[in-house]
């Protein structure tokens, strides 16, 4: 589970970092434009507010499946959700085949969370509906891993 919808009480500095908990909705540059984070940098930019609420900037596959040291867990997607480039093949894949309404960790008996039970999009304003049943066996998502897995600049850190 992602931390973040886990701080909902005061630090020992008085600091609370998501006051909503569980009920906080990634709203991606909404969050920015509707002023969430402070007043935007241009008031004007307000108008944008419905064109880019749940809108994320997706970063390249190059030197996807790179980590700085061995054991290291790199956190894919927006929020952090999913932890191995195989979950994020398996996401795209089956995400409509699996979509429950549920919160982290809740998925409904006999299912299993991030194999055969995805929550929902948190925000459906900006749900990709082009992908997410493509009918990939397990053995086609590793292809697709291996692929990934190869796409690298060489640049060591």
């Amino acid at each position: 589970m992602l931390p973040w919808y886990s701080e909902d009480t005061p630090d020992q500095w008085g600091f609370t970092g998501n006051p909503l908990g569980f009920g906080f909705t990634d709203e991606g540059m909404g969050l920015f434009l509707d002023g969430y984070y402070g007043a935007p940098p241009n008031l004007r930019w307000g108008i944008l507010l419905p064109h880019f609420e749940g809108k994320f900037q997706t970063s390249t596959t190059r030197n996807a499946a790179m980590v700085p040291h061995q054991g290291f867990v790199k956190a894919y997607m927006h929020n952090g959700y999913l932890t191995s480039l195989k979950e994020v093949v398996h996401f795209y894949n089956t995400r409509d085949v699996y979509r429950h309404h549920v919160l982290s960790g809740h998925c409904p008996k006999g299912t299993i969370e991030k194999v055969t039970c995805w929550p929902e999009a948190e925000d459906p304003n900006n749900e990709n509906t082009t992908i997410g049943k493509l009918g990939l066996t397990s053995e086609e998502e590793d292809d697709i891993v291996v692929f990934l897995k190869t796409l690298v600049d060489g640049f060591k850190p």
